[in-house]
């Protein structure tokens, strides 16, 4: 009899918890999914033609650093219109081994693209101009949360005046 008080106690204690969890539609932010780079050509004639910069996230597949950063910055990003007219964001899983084709038109997989970028942690951020050239410093890791997004701008700045100086 007692088990029985006790799981109804339960049951009403935690119908109350779900209850209270609730919340609006509003407060749930759209989904949004980052794009895998798989055509970097592809990516530096959209960047040309509308002279962005592409932010490349490489990424590992078991990165829990990588869903943080995803989570907290690079999906509000998306969701932004202040970065819809700057960047085209894409991201690159360093341990995949499928096929992309990199600015130079070659075939090559994820993870040798890594290489190639010397690109030895992850989460990684890459700035590239339509060349396929960094136009400012690769953010290595993630720390300091509350100051992350202001070393994302600052390099966002960066490549912007870097491909800016290069058109004229």
């Amino acid at each position: 009899m007692k088990f029985l008080f006790f799981i109804c106690v339960l049951l009403a204690f935690s119908g109350s918890v779900f209850a209270s969890s609730e919340y609006d539609d509003e407060d749930i932010p759209p989904y949004v999914e980052i794009e895998f780079a798989r055509d970097f050509t592809q990516l530096a004639k959209i960047a040309r033609s509308e002279c962005k910069i592409i932010l490349l996230e490489v990424s590992a597949s078991d990165c829990d650093y990588c869903v943080l950063l995803e989570d907290y910055y690079i999906k509000p990003m998306l969701r932004s219109e202040d970065y819809n007219a700057k960047i085209i964001i894409r991201k690159m899983d360093a341990d995949s081994f499928d096929t992309l084709i990199d600015f130079s038109g070659n075939k090559t997989t994820g993870d040798k693209l890594a290489q190639q970028l010397s690109v030895k942690l992850t989460p990684t951020m890459l700035f590239f101009d339509s060349d396929g050239n960094e136009v400012a410093q690769r953010i290595i890791g993630i720390n300091t949360l509350e100051l992350f997004g202001g070393y994302i701008d600052a390099a966002i700045k960066t490549g912007r005046k870097a491909i800016a100086s290069g058109q004229q």
